[in-house]
């Protein structure tokens, strides 16, 4: 659906908050790990682009999965994060020996108002059952002048106009869509300036992008696994940048 007043989209019918966050802690996703060097270095992407305006200080990542980003910014700064699955809570504690509480950003109250110099939620807002609250306590966890790093699907993109129903981010999972401009206004609603908006691209293997396209049509899905299978490089790792991700960095309004 799209709203006809605002311009965003969202999933309608949906299930109730409460079975979303219920679904989300009991999550398992084996898979997830199987790009473990690719997750590794896409976390780093994210990294460089922080400390772009925030060199040092406390960082809360919230829906950290198992913690290959908190893993890569704990050289610079000091690390937690919220993560409502509790098996990802798991491996990123004994993995990479993370800070990291089964809760999430809404529910918590471990920490006290302007406690971070940053607040990362990363491909995170879409799922949401009511992104406002989220950002609006993001913003009350920040210290004035701190920085808040978002990534999230564009569904403003080229590709996701020509691709439609065939797009990657129409996934069950998520529940709001934004593009440039209903992002830049939800964040400069509740007290954010945007400082840096642009495309983001990933690193993952041949194999791991063509299992993204089993829902194309056969002949372009098979085609293409074929291809990799014969050239032998499934487990060869590509950037792209398909230009329908946003990578944004908003600072809150007032003295640092």
């Amino acid at each position: 659906m799209r709203c006809l007043d605002c311009g965003l989209a969202y999933t309608n019918p949906r299930s109730r908050a409460a079975d979303i966050a219920a679904g989300y802690a009991a999550c398992v996703d084996e898979m997830y790990l199987s790009e473990s060097t690719s997750r590794s270095i896409n976390s780093h992407l994210s990294l460089n682009t922080v400390k772009r305006f925030v060199r040092s200080g406390r960082l809360l990542e919230v829906g950290v999965s198992t913690g290959y980003f908190l893993n890569a910014a704990r050289v610079d700064y000091e690390v937690t994060g919220l993560e409502p699955s509790d098996w990802a809570c798991r491996i990123a504690r004994e993995r990479f020996g993370l800070a990291v509480y089964p809760e999430t950003l809404e529910s918590s109250r471990r920490f006290a108002p302007g406690s971070f110099d940053v607040v990362a939620m990363i491909d995170v807002i879409e799922h949401l059952s009511d992104p406002r609250a989220a950002v609006r306590r993001a913003v009350e966890l920040l210290r004035p002048g701190g920085l808040l790093y978002l990534v999230t699907p564009d569904i403003g993109s080229l590709s996701a106009r020509l691709l439609r129903g065939y797009w990657w981010g129409l996934r069950p999972a998520h529940l709001y869509y934004f593009d440039q401009s209903t992002i830049g206004r939800l964040l400069d609603s509740e007290g954010l300036e945007m400082v840096l908006s642009k495309s983001f691209g990933r690193i993952f293997s041949y194999g791991y992008w063509v299992s993204r396209l089993k829902h194309y049509p056969p002949w372009i899905y098979g085609s293409l696994r074929w291809m990799i299978r014969r050239l032998d490089i499934g487990d060869k790792l590509l950037y792209l940048d398909t230009r329908d991700s946003i990578e944004i960095c908003a600072r809150k309004r007032g003295r640092s």
